[in-house]
């Protein structure tokens, strides 16, 4: 029996009115709990929702001032909640943003969630870029004002960049690639034709980057990419543009040249840059630059075509032994060569067509004027660009794998020729040596001593007359390889000796019997203090290690004064004789130096003996 049939039974009509009444404000205070609880779960449950959640957020009132914020809205700003309440929403925000921000704080019209990008400003000063989404705090048909919900994109941001970045530069040395460096060309163009102004391309190779990457392993060839990035960055204007379009090939695109001699300039600056010695595991390490340069013209339709101008002049400039710039010309749409992608198909052609060809370089001994050796040098008689030099194809023959056998014809063919000339009593002096480069590829090669044993018998060719030259970074773990081409009977030298950076306490292990001195060390010769001290060290080293040393790249009669001076007494050089053909070099021998190639104080080179753009082997 429940409370309301025991007063309808047993009670008077107040009392049972009373006791209803009681009935309905227990029930009523028993819904009233409920309702409490209910709602007191639901706003423990928000606040957790609102204080646990990872998304930042903000309660912003109407006006846009911050009445709440949770940790993770602390955390991303830098601030507590006690700085930031009753601040500006907005104020917390990058100027720039400010106003969208601002704008998107007032669109609430139709009480639906909205978002905007922007960026915050972190109490230490730092950027935050944000994702904010506004959710109007609605009740009704009224707002109370506006959750502010804030998604950190900086990571996102930064991946994004990051892949549009590898997209358009180089990986390695940070540069733009061919990619974006078109794309700037394409637009500088647009701009010269407007303005009238000219912009100028700057193509570079590096000259005897093989040699360090050799050297120093594909590691340190990379570290020298990144030394001469890093020196093209400082080289170029704000506004110019550098680029790095594959293996050791850069560009830079000069905005706003006046002419072509502004250009010219700026290219004879940038192969001295490039000729300073670099750093490269802790050593010093040497290249050059070959570089064409193209300047706008009112008849160009396309990058493309720009591209193509400095390209052909940078391989104009290859042709012409390197470490030069060359600017250029329309002969070279029709007379120039390309070394493009057939050109190993045309080496390897002509090597079989018996195109190639040695030329002679004679060793002058001072101290009698007399021819006491000659250097073999290889030249490519091409049938449609003629007589060129090593540097347009000595490379190739390197890439190629075809070196090896191009030395070896070399090595046959001179020991045919000076044993010719032995036997007719042409070469009258003693000693006379007979010089013959190797690469070192060719140094590397494990046939390397049969094959010259076989050449020496095969050409009856004493070995008492062959030096064998060498480069320098071959030396230091060649030692048993030396000894075993000595004990064929030929002398063995250092070729571009100080260009190397090993340690020289090879010189008294490795058995080595001549040094040939760098034509670098020898340009100022007479009229630079530093240039003289290296030589005069040299040869004080030649001298203490029983060697003798030989002097190439003698142009100038104040070089040979100072040598004389010095005690240096064998020389190569433009100066006495350019490299000649065999017959040639038989009349010199025969005859003699002719007065006019005989040292004279005062006495310059005479015109017809100016040096060619490119000598030696390569």
């Amino acid at each position: 029996m429940d409370l309301g049939q025991w007063v309808a039974q047993n009670g008077t009509p107040v009392v049972a009115a009373v006791a209803l009444l009681g009935l309905v404000l227990l029930t009523s205070l028993v819904a009233t709990l409920r309702t409490k609880r209910s709602r007191r779960l639901a706003h423990e449950r928000h606040t957790s929702l609102f204080v646990n959640n990872t998304a930042a957020v903000a309660a912003v009132d109407p006006k846009g001032a911050i009445e709440r914020v949770n940790p993770a809205f602390t955390e991303m700003s830098g601030y507590d909640e006690a700085q930031l309440r009753g601040i500006a929403f907005a104020s917390l925000i990058a100027p720039d943003d400010r106003a969208r921000v601002v704008e998107s704080l007032k669109d609430d019209s139709e009480h639906r969630p909205h978002s905007v990008e922007s960026r915050l400003v972190h109490r230490d000063g730092l950027e935050v870029e944000l994702e904010i989404t506004s959710v109007p705090i609605a009740i009704g048909d009224r707002t109370f004002g506006t959750y502010q919900i804030a998604r950190d994109l900086t990571k996102q941001r930064e991946m994004e960049r990051e892949l549009e970045s590898r997209a358009l530069h180089d990986h390695l040395t940070g540069l733009a690639n061919r990619s974006l460096f078109s794309d700037r060309i394409r637009h500088a163009l647009q701009r010269v034709r407007r303005s009238g102004h000219r912009v100028a391309l700057l193509y570079m190779d590096l000259d005897r980057f093989k040699l360090v990457n050799d050297n120093a392993g594909h590691a340190g060839g990379d570290v020298l990419l990144c030394e001469v990035a890093a020196r093209l960055r400082n080289f170029v204007r704000e506004g110019d543009t550098v680029a790095r379009l594959g293996g050791d090939e850069f560009a830079i695109l000069l905005e706003d040249v006046a002419d072509q001699e502004e250009a010219d300039t700026a290219a004879e600056r940038l192969v001295d840059l490039i000729n300073e010695p670099f750093k490269v595991n802790g050593k010093a390490a040497y290249v050059g630059a070959s570089v064409g340069v193209a300047v706008s013209t009112p008849e160009l339709e396309s990058p493309e075509q720009l591209v193509r101008r400095a390209d052909k002049a940078m391989y104009e400039a290859k042709r012409r032994g390197g470490y030069r710039y060359v600017p250029y010309t329309s002969e070279m749409d029709t007379g120039g060569i390309r070394l493009g992608d057939h050109l190993e198909a045309e080496l390897r052609r002509g090597l079989a067509a018996g195109e190639l060809a040695v030329r002679y370089q004679p060793v002058v001994d001072l101290a009698g004027t007399q021819i006491v050796g000659v250097e073999a040098l290889v030249r490519w008689n091409h049938p449609v660009h003629g007589l060129l030099p090593p540097s347009s194809f000595i490379p190739v023959a390197e890439n190629a794998g075809i070196i090896v056998q191009l030395d070896r014809w070399v090595l046959e063919h001179s020991c045919r020729d000076i044993r010719r000339l032995l036997k007719q009593g042409v070469i009258q002096s003693r000693p006379f040596t007979l010089s013959v480069n190797l690469s070192s590829q060719h140094f590397e090669d494990d046939g390397l001593v049969d094959a010259v044993y076989d050449i020496l018998t095969a050409e009856q060719f004493a070995a008492e007359y062959l030096q064998l030259e060498i480069k320098e970074d071959v030396v230091a773990t060649g030692a048993e390889k030396i000894a075993r081409l000595k004990s064929l009977g030929v002398t063995v030298a250092i070729d571009d000796f100080g260009m190397g950076d090993e340690p020289l306490g090879y010189l008294r292990d490795a058995m080595i019997d001549v040094l040939k001195v760098d034509r670098t060390f020898v340009m100022a010769l007479g009229g630079d203090r530093i240039s003289t001290a290296v030589i005069r060290t040299i040869l004080s080293l030649a001298e203490m290690h029983g060697l003798q040393v030989v002097i190439e790249g003698i142009e100038d009669p104040v070089q040979i004064e100072a040598l004389r001076q010095l005690g240096g007494r064998l020389v190569q050089g433009f100066y006495f004789v350019a490299p000649v053909e065999i017959d040639e070099l038989e009349h010199l021998l025969t005859r003699g130096l002719a007065p006019a190639f005989i040292y004279q104080p005062g006495r310059r080179a005479p015109a017809q003996e100016a040096p060619p753009e490119a000598v030696g082997r390569g």
